[in-house]
Parts: C-alpha cells; structure tokens; sequence
C-alpha cells in the first residue's frame, strides 16, 4: 500500500492565500512574517490587517505539519490581545475563518 503525499510545500499554500487575500482584500494590509535574528519567534507566516481587524494565519501543510509550543502560545496571545489567528492548511480554511469571523460582527453589531 502506497501513501499519497502532499506534493507541495507551505510556501505553495502561502502563496494561494497571500494572493487571495490581497485580491479580495485590495484596501487590507498584507505581508508574510520573515524569520531572523531579530524578528519575535512563533509569529504567525502571514498576517493581514483587514477593515482593522488583525488575522494572523500559521500555515502547515494538511496533515502532515504540527505547531511548535512557541506557535501555539502566540496563536493564544494574538487571540487574546483581540485578534484573530489561527492554523490553516489550505486557502479555504483561512476564507472560512476570515469570512465566519466577518459574518459573525455583522450579526452581533461589534468590531
């Protein structure tokens, strides 16, 4: 029995969601976090500032990647600052928390 692997790496999953976002998104701002020497460890690899609302998105490939302790506590960080991040393995899932997230301010009136 052969497993199937994903073929592509997270940089290719990146690449989808950055695109979607700044298409659907023109007026959002939209960078893909850089790892360094002096950057903050455990940022999530895209971020984006939509209507003024901060989504932070970890991608890890489907099924395959896992959070570092480091990611998981600054996901719980940005989320209880207000914002909003999360772990998504393809551009559906980021759509879906972007979209759900959007959907649900509008029912409650909050921002």
């Amino acid at each position: 029995m052969t497993v199937k692997t994903d073929p592509h790496k997270e940089s290719w999953y990146q690449a989808k969601i950055i695109k979607w976002l700044k298409d659907t998104y023109p007026g959002a701002f939209v960078w893909k976090a850089a790892a360094g020497p002096y950057s903050r460890g455990g940022i999530p690899d895209i971020c984006a500032v939509i209507d003024g609302r901060f989504f932070g998105f970890e991608v890890k490939r489907p099924g395959i990647g896992k959070l570092t302790k480091l990611q998981e506590q600054t996901i719980k960080q940005i989320n209880a600052a207000g914002g909003f991040a999360a772990v998504v393995s393809t551009l559906a899932d980021a759509k879906q928390i972007i979209e759900r997230r959007m959907r649900n301010e509008l029912e409650t009136g909050s921002h």
